[in-house]
């Protein structure tokens, strides 16, 4: 890991950081070998699909050739087998090819294994905002206290409601407001109690780590986030990507026939064809779900 901390250090000069903390997720994947002669090009790719699919197995080998050659430039013997990895690029999988999100099932897998796990709060409550607000995780881990707005909504029935609004800035500096879509009852309270908790200004992702005469307060970093869907990915045999939860902000609420260009202003698309392209799994999905019904 020390090289590939240099690695990217040296990358981080001339790419943005979206690119270096991608990279970076990618090269986690090489704890689990260190040479790929063409046997263990193929043995690592099948480890890696274990839990990733086709297209994102070919990332991380691409990503490792990348890092291969930079170790070869100085001075480094590491082998990476081009025959090997063109063969896997002209392997065809068909299996999950088109899903990119998280089926509900999945999503309650994912939230009860965090909370199983002696980690702190912090990553559940990240995972829910994720789910809830569509962000891209750079966008979430720069939410604070002040971001969140609470509104009172009066419901068809007649009823009270309260939605969290969050103020965002995005790409390009550009500002947009998004709403929060607690699929679950208790995610209100969850993010309810997270507020009550900090102070005006704080970060978001704020949590207190407690040692037997301390107290620590400490923010998620990047990294920090990397490596916890990293071992989240290893443990749980999946691909659990933050990005994923992005898009199934996305589909599930182009499911519920949000007008496209709503969801194109909430999830700070550039492109209208890029939100076109999420109604167009959706709908996908829809008519699986008639023909199961049939």
């Amino acid at each position: 890991m020390y090289l590939i901390d240099l690695y990217l250090e040296e990358l981080s000069k001339v790419r943005d950081q979206k690119t270096i903390e991608k990279k970076r997720y990618l090269l986690m994947h090489l704890e689990e070998l260190r040479d790929f002669p063409k046997r263990e090009l193929f043995e690592f790719y099948e480890k890696l699909r274990q839990r990733l699919s086709h297209g994102s197995a070919l990332d991380v080998l691409r990503e490792v050739r990348l890092f291969y050659e930079w170790l070869r430039e100085r001075g480094y013997r590491y082998e990476f087998s081009e025959q090997a990895f063109k063969e896997l690029k002209k392997k065809k999988e068909f299996e999950n090819k088109a899903r990119k999100y998280f089926t509900e099932e999945e999503v309650n897998n994912i939230l009860s294994y965090i909370r199983t796990k002696p980690k702190p709060f912090v990553y559940y409550l990240l995972c829910v905002v994720l789910l809830s607000s569509g962000l891209r995780i750079s966008e979430a881990l720069s939410l604070k206290r002040d971001d969140f707005k609470e509104r009172s909504l009066i419901t068809e029935k007649g009823e009270e409601k309260s939605v969290f609004v969050v103020k965002v800035k995005g790409k390009f500096s550009k500002e947009r407001e998004v709403p929060l879509v607690l699929w679950r009852r208790d995610w209100y309270e969850v993010i309810r109690k997270q507020l009550d908790s900090l102070k005006e200004g704080q970060a978001f992702f704020t949590y207190n780590l407690r040692f037997p005469k301390s107290v620590k307060v400490l923010t998620l970093s990047r990294d920090a986030v990397y490596r916890f869907f990293y071992d989240l990915s290893k443990e749980l045999g999946m691909d659990v990507h933050p990005h994923r939860f992005r898009y199934t902000y996305a589909v599930w609420l182009a499911m519920k026939n949000i007008p496209p260009n709503v969801l194109k202003e909430w999830l700070g698309h550039s492109s209208a064809r890029t939100t076109l392209e999420v109604y167009a799994q959706a709908q996908k999905e829809k008519m699986l779900d008639l023909i199961a019904s049939l």
